[in-house]
């Protein structure tokens, strides 16, 4: 993984994003990266330093990431899957317990520019159900189409991420 700076590129060869919350595991390190177009001035202070929350969906391989940050970012989910990952990037989550530590960039979606980034801690509770989902997942066959129908199918149950947070199993406020 590179170095992330505030003001420079988030990747050094591209300057734009879709605008979309993204949950990463990658290299054994947890990531959420914000790509908002022009974020304001109250985002960015929000990820900074506002209080954080965050929730965990799980259920046969799918994996749907919950978060919210102070009043600024509301509640947000993001699909996660081990599969997608790039394959050297690929690292299982450590079997010890303890707090998980979760980057937060803020990129400006139309500038590819860090806006902002902060790390927290997951509790040992959230870090453990996190890391179990993660392991399970990663033991399953891939079938990239089953997959995106099952996720499809998820979106289609649970039309909001409101919907989605009331049947969240786990959660944790950062730092906890």
């Amino acid at each position: 993984m590179s170095l992330v700076e505030v003001g420079q590129l988030y990747h050094p060869e591209r300057t734009s994003w879709p605008e979309r919350g993204v949950y990463e595991f990658r290299c054994g390190a947890h990531e959420l990266l914000l790509f908002y177009n022009a974020p304001t001035a109250a985002e960015i202070a929000a990820v900074r330093r506002a209080p954080a929350e965050f929730k965990l969906y799980c259920t046969d391989d799918l994996i749907v990431f919950l978060y919210r940050i102070g009043d600024a970012l509301p509640w947000s989910d993001a699909p996660y899957s081990w599969h997608l990952t790039n394959a050297a990037d690929r690292v299982l989550p450590p079997q010890a317990g303890g707090h998980a530590l979760l980057h937060i960039i803020l990129v400006d979606a139309t500038t590819g520019i860090v806006r902002a980034q902060r790390a927290l801690t997951f509790s040992p509770t959230f870090t453990a159900a996190l890391r179990n989902a993660i392991q399970e997942q990663a033991g399953r066959a891939w079938d990239a189409a089953a997959y995106d129908r099952r996720l499809r199918s998820l979106y289609a149950k649970y039309t909001t991420t409101q919907a989605l947070l009331r049947v969240a199993q786990h959660s944790t406020h950062g730092g906890d």
